[in-house]
């Protein structure tokens, strides 16, 4: 039996987003207040909500007065609208409470809905996700970098980028956007390879952190002990920051394989990290193999330590471990 799918927009949310993305916050600010072009495919995220199932509603919400551009995709995909009147014309409509309100009615009166695709959203909307999985929903996210749902995005039980829909059409930058948002880019592709990383910044402080434990080896009877740990210590460090970006510290150097099997209940590093050269390296590596291994283009080793570290300190280093990797593979080919 197919899956039955209730979408739901914070339309203008997604639209700002991706003005966002074309003109960056100069361009963007131009544009309000006056009829906006037309930036997001609707059919596009239709389609993509059809492949999993049937739809049973479309609603998007939004001020709808400066819109009437998307009048015709709308229309096309049966798209019911609802209008909210912001506080300020200039500034996009706040639906949040409208929407978790109708979300919430329509998926109690309609229990058929096994997926339910919330786009455009942001992490004011964790706990309407939380609360649509205890209904028994499968949530699925569809979002941008330029929206703040890092936690949103950890929530929902499958989360897709808008630009990675068939059809959806990543804006053309100019030469020095292209520069500045190039290593947002290179995290893309780490994430779309299975590496979803918290900020650069955070995570150069947390491979620190993890260097501190080196000197009390085992001392972790699980994981838990250890993200408290981690928590306490980038707490001090960062104020501000939370749990999520712990996990994602510790997920991240998972994949370096920096944790040896357990042979006494105790959590220990495998007998070659001995130092925080030996944990970056990991790390590096690890990084590498998953985006500069991934690129179509050559890499640009200082965004790319821009991305993993958050300065272009470690540019040099990274081209030279890169060198020696791809050296390495060819080396075992022959």
């Amino acid at each position: 039996m197919s899956d039955i799918i209730a979408i739901f927009w914070d339309f203008e949310h997604l639209h700002q987003a991706l003005m966002l993305d074309k003109h960056g916050h100069p361009g963007h600010k131009k544009a309000n207040g006056r009829l906006q072009p037309k930036m997001v495919s609707v059919e596009a995220v239709v389609d993509y909500a059809r492949s999993l199932g049937q739809v049973l509603t479309n609603e998007a919400f939004g001020n709808w007065h400066w819109m009437a551009r998307y009048r015709e995709p709308l229309l096309l995909e049966e798209t019911v609208l609802v209008q909210v009147f912001p506080e300020d014309q200039y500034a996009p409509a706040d639906v949040f409470s409208s929407l978790v309100t109708r979300i919430e009615r329509f998926i109690r009166d309609n229990e058929d809905v096994t997926k339910v695709v919330l786009v455009g959203m942001d992490n004011d909307y964790v706990k309407l996700v939380e609360a649509l999985k205890a209904l028994g929903c499968h949530v699925h996210g569809l979002g941008t970098d330029s929206l703040k749902d890092d936690a949103l995005r950890e929530t929902c039980d499958e989360f897709k980028d808008y630009y990675d829909l068939e059809g959806a059409k990543r804006p053309t930058a100019n030469s020095g956007s292209q520069a500045q948002d190039l290593p947002k880019y290179y995290l893309r592709i780490a994430a779309q390879q299975g590496v979803r990383m918290p900020l650069p910044q955070v995570m150069w402080v947390g491979i620190d952190i993890y260097s501190s434990f080196l000197r009390d080896f085992g001392q972790f009877q699980s994981f838990k002990e250890l993200d408290d740990e981690c928590y306490n210590q980038l707490s001090q460090d960062m104020p501000g920051a939370t749990m999520t970006e712990v996990k994602k510290i510790r997920q991240v150097l998972f994949k370096c394989y920096l944790f040896r099997p357990s042979e006494d209940g105790q959590i220990s590093f495998q007998e070659n990290i001995q130092t925080l050269a030996d944990i970056e390296d990991c790390y590096f590596e690890l990084m590498l193999k998953r985006i500069a291994n991934n690129l179509r283009e050559a890499t640009d080793y200082t965004a790319l330590s821009l991305a993993l570290t958050g300065t272009d300190e470690s540019a040099a280093r990274l081209e030279k471990m890169h060198g020696e990797i791809n050296s390495k593979e060819d080396t075992e080919e022959q």
